[in-house]
């Protein structure tokens, strides 16, 4: 080995002799700080993207195609995007010809409704009190962009569901609300396609579209709901598809009711 190159001596640690190339021990720290260097560098770097593709929707797109995998990138933008709202095509359809009795936003206003309802609806079915308040909370806006009762909404989803956004029948019917896909494939377009109709809040959103479309075709509750079930005609038995949803709405008010939603919610905190 070329001494010139490498060279070695003697260094005494707590008594013993230890033999290190003079090269190694020399540069270790200088190799050191460099990487230091480069650890931040790629730190600053990491922050800045994460920072550009929370604010800058241009840049984001921009450097997250750069430097993320398109199969990861595509997860992560739509974890930065809103759900869009269902609102301007619900106007589209007058409030006149809505029926009074399927319209109220003056329930489910407080926490301690809102708090009640979800612990009637995570015992009756079975699911996790958060999951159940995440449902309640996406009826409440849902119910905003169409103009509809939110109870309502729950009701529907209940019968048709029981709360699971998964559901899907032998005819077609998918998701929290049953929505028959194929009928209402246009509907879905603003989420992406008829892809999303396993998506609670695509689902949920188109649902109560096609439910306020009913009734105001049918020119009441009653026979929006019979519309809904595909009872087309008065000659078609709904199966008591309406009275159940009625029924279920009932007990859902009656749970959201102040008295009964403060007791609940004091006697049971979270």
């Amino acid at each position: 080995m070329d001494t010139n190159t490498l060279k070695m001596t003697e260094i005494t640690s707590k008594g013993r002799v230890t033999t290190v190339p003079v090269a190694v021990s020399t540069h270790f720290p200088v190799m050191k700080a460099k990487l230091g260097n480069l650890m931040s560098a790629m730190g600053v770097l990491t922050c800045f993207t994460l920072g550009a593709l929370w604010i800058n929707q241009p840049m984001r797109v921009e450097l997250g195609t750069w430097l993320i995998p398109a199969q990861a990138y595509k997860i992560l933008e739509n974890s930065f995007g809103t759900v869009p709202s269902v609102a301007e095509e619900a106007a589209k359809i007058p409030a006149s010809m809505i029926d009074g009795q399927a319209m109220d936003q003056q329930i489910l206003k407080s926490s301690a409704e809102r708090q009640a309802v979800a612990r009637y609806v995570a015992d009756k079915y079975k699911i996790a009190h958060s999951t159940s308040l995440e449902f309640v909370d996406k009826a409440i806006q849902v119910s905003r962009e169409v103009d509809l009762d939110p109870t309502l909404i729950l009701a529907v989803t209940a019968v048709e569901s029981s709360f699971n956004p998964f559901a899907e029948s032998n005819k077609g019917a998918q998701g929290l609300m049953q929505v028959m896909t194929q009928v209402h494939t246009d509907k879905y377009q603003l989420f992406g396609g008829h892809a999303a109709a396993l998506d609670p809040d695509a689902n949920m959103r188109v649902g109560s579209l096609i439910l306020r479309q009913y009734i105001a075709k049918g020119g009441s509750l009653d026979a929006g709901l019979r519309l809904y079930v595909g009872a087309s005609s008065v000659w078609i038995n709904d199966g008591g598809y309406g009275k159940k949803v009625l029924a279920e709405r009932e007990r859902i008010r009656n749970v959201a009711s102040t008295k009964f939603a403060s007791v609940t919610f004091l006697s049971n905190p979270l």
